[in-house]
């Protein structure tokens, strides 16, 4: 839970050594603790933020702390529109946490994760979604992540959003109103624009929700998981790709019992490999084991890397894992291709588009493959349509879709106009709750806990 009223701190910048540090404070008391540290009796607050330069002391044994700057900002001309001021020190692990301890002893409390943004939002100064944004914003690890973040910061989702709501709030009302006052003479319900408008809505909605699939990459990254059998190269594979020895590789099968991770960035995406444990039939528990992780990967992967020995027929288990693999997100690896004395003697149910020819040992494929992830995720970055970056903003625009196709079912099946209202409210309702109308408390927490404590 979070209160507003009193006085907040916390370190802003990231932990560790450096040139700079910054202690940040918000609250009715934040002047008064710069007074007191800096022995600057008479700060005045003005409408434009103030740097001074400064030493520190200890308010009660007067020990020089540390100098630099001060920054000033009086409300609501600051990040969170309270009072705000930040000692810009060295970057001393020590003397920012001193910082904070004698802040603290002062009667500051520590602030919590994103509380600063919080406060921003409970002000006014930001919608939920800008909030979200800037968490986003501090995470981006790539060019268009950033751009994206910043968009929504500007208020890009919050434009988009509010007049889709402000049209379905009449669509609701075009209904309450003939039904409240259908004697007053109000011209009857033109059931076919009506229509045309929800069937519009409807299509700018799914279009918004299908942008979560780039916008979750391009935040979370690319799950990429090597999987098929026992002692085909995935390891080896994964370890080519990452240029490091991050799996064991020996030449027999079921060396990997656990999930190996291993990270690559391309374009500013950071691509996850998984190395898996070998699929077969076994009655070693720890295998087995693996294997349930495996297909539990298998499950959750954006991108699947089915890897056959080329220079072997595939097993029975292998086609019949193969054969419920999503197609739209399996690719196939056929590896150890130095291995292959009579490449016409076997065939493989592998699509041509989506197949690899590789050899670990002869680097055969690579270059090809690489080029290939280079150019899918260079599609998948590419574009400055607005994107969808949080599923809690997808489910509630399927939620509010959910409701506006039962319209669909209601129109077809004459129930009651009063339903289509009710569907209308929920919509609008589910689409309020991306800004942050009608959120419980505990939504909140949910949210801001992601925060870095500084911000």
């Amino acid at each position: 839970m979070y209160f507003l009223g009193d006085t907040i701190c916390a370190i802003a910048t990231p932990m560790g050594r450096g040139g700079v540090g910054i202690v940040r404070v918000s609250g009715p008391q934040a002047f008064a603790l710069a007074s007191l540290i800096s022995r600057k009796n008479h700060l005045i607050p003005t409408f434009a933020p103030q740097v001074l330069v400064s030493k520190f002391y200890h308010p009660q044994t007067q020990e020089l702390l540390d100098e630099g700057l001060l920054l000033i900002m009086t409300a609501p001309k600051s990040y969170t529109t309270e009072d705000v001021v930040e000692f810009q020190i060295h970057g001393s692990p020590f003397i920012l946490s001193n910082f904070i301890k004698i802040l603290t002893q002062q009667g500051c409390r520590l602030a919590e994760p994103g509380e600063f943004t919080y406060r921003a939002y409970r002000h006014g100064r930001i919608d939920l979604t800008q909030a979200e944004a800037v968490e986003t914003l501090v995470s981006a690890a790539g060019e268009v992540t950033a751009q994206q973040a910043l968009r929504q910061l500007s208020g890009g989702l919050s434009n988009f959003l509010e007049p889709l709501e402000e049209l379905l709030k009449s669509l609701y009302l075009d209904i309450e109103s003939r039904l409240e006052f259908s004697e007053d003479g109000i011209p009857p319900l033109d059931e076919t624009t009506f229509q045309q408008t929800l069937h519009q809505t409807q299509t700018t909605i799914q279009t918004l929700i299908a942008s979560y699939a780039q916008g979750k990459i391009l935040k979370q990254g690319l799950t990429v998981t090597l999987a098929g059998p026992p002692n085909v190269g995935k390891s080896s594979i994964l370890n080519h790709l990452l240029g490091n020895q991050r799996s064991i590789v020996t030449p027999l099968p079921g060396t990997t019992r656990d999930l190996i991770e291993g990270e690559l960035f391309i374009h500013g995406i950071k691509i996850r490999f998984w190395d898996t444990a070998g699929l077969r039939k076994t009655r070693h528990l720890i295998e087995q084991e693996g294997i349930a992780r495996s297909y539990q990967m298998i499950k959750e992967a954006d991108m699947i890397w089915w890897v056959a020995d080329a220079s072997r027929s595939l097993s029975r288990t292998s086609l019949k894992v193969i054969q419920t693999l999503p197609a739209d997100r399996t690719w196939f690896l056929l590896n150890k291709q130095d291995l292959v004395v009579h490449p016409s003697s076997l065939t493989f149910p592998f699509p041509e588009n989506r197949c690899w020819n590789l050899s670990c040992k002869t680097q055969q494929g690579f270059d090809s493959l690489l080029n290939f992830l280079h150019q899918w995720v260079s599609g998948t970055v590419e574009g400055d349509q607005l994107m969808l970056l949080s599923i809690r903003h997808c489910l509630e625009l399927e939620t509010a879709l959910s409701h506006l196709k039962n319209i669909n079912q209601l129109i077809q099946t004459h129930q009651p106009r009063e339903l289509w209202a009710e569907e209308l409210k929920e919509a609008v309702l589910a689409i309020g709750k991306i800004r942050g109308k009608n959120l419980q408390e505990e939504a909140f927490e949910a949210i801001f806990k992601n925060f870095c404590v500084g911000k």
